[in-house]
């Protein structure tokens, strides 16, 4: 602990050479830049530590790289229940945490809420095919449903410590199954019910060893890997069939 709050003061000294947001200075900065993935990733404990003037609530946002999902409806027939109507939707963050050092309505109207990105409901995402306005808002609710059920999409608003009302630190549980991209840490100083201050840090989620390799790969050359895949697979089939018929001999 003595080590993060070293670094929270090296941060608080350095706050006046950082331009404000808005009219009050505030600086945040994740632990690393950099969050690689392996073979043995299974999740990581991202820390953000950064510093304020005065006391005031805060709100740090993380948000995770655009991706294209597919929610399906199913409908009951009889005993069974089959697929009815399947949506696909872009655009949308993979993943928004949201921290708080009180529950976000407590201190921001709707309205408010709204403008800086805190309402999962209002968060922007487009369907691949034309959709009337009343089936549109239902499938959108349900993705949003669904985000929140796989914790991809969550709020906690006992997460952040506050040093002094001047130094704050968080730590953020990012989940096992991240997304490769750019990550926005956005932290916002609440005062009043306005935000009176805001600042941005990033830190990108990249793989490493085999997985670089495979994800490179899939990507530049899919009909390729495709291919190799396919017969990898077939050889592999052929050799554990022949295998058995050896030792029954």
């Amino acid at each position: 602990m003595s080590f993060w709050l070293r670094c929270l003061f090296l941060v608080s000294v350095s706050m006046p050479q950082v331009p404000a947001w808005a009219d009050e200075s505030l600086i945040v900065a994740p632990e690393t830049s950099e969050v690689d993935i392996s073979t043995e990733f299974s999740g990581k404990e991202l820390k953000v530590i950064g510093a304020m003037r005065g006391p005031g609530d805060l709100i740090i946002k993380l948000v995770g790289p655009p991706h294209e999902a597919t929610v399906s409806r199913e409908t009951k027939v009889g005993p069974f229940w089959i697929k009815s109507a399947t949506v696909r939707m872009v655009g949308a963050p993979s993943l928004i945490f949201l921290y708080a050092t009180a529950p976000i309505a407590s201190m921001l109207q709707p309205a408010e809420q709204q403008q800086y990105g805190l309402l999962f409901e209002s968060v922007p995402v487009r369907f691949e095919r034309q959709l009337q306005a009343y089936a549109a808002d239902d499938w959108r609710k349900a993705f949003y449903r669904l985000k929140k059920k796989q914790g991809y999409y969550h709020e906690d608003d006992g997460a952040i410590k506050v040093f002094g009302n001047r130094l704050f630190m968080a730590n953020m549980r990012l989940p096992g199954d991240l997304r490769v991209g750019k990550y926005t840490v956005e932290i916002l100083l609440v005062k009043s019910g306005k935000v009176v201050g805001r600042d941005v840090g990033q830190f990108e989620v990249r793989l490493t060893g085999i997985e670089d390799l495979v994800w490179a790969s899939a990507h530049d050359y899919p009909w390729l890997f495709g291919s190799l895949f396919t017969l990898l697979a077939m050889l592999l089939g052929f050799v554990l069939n022949v295998i058995p018929c050896r030792r029954m001999r």
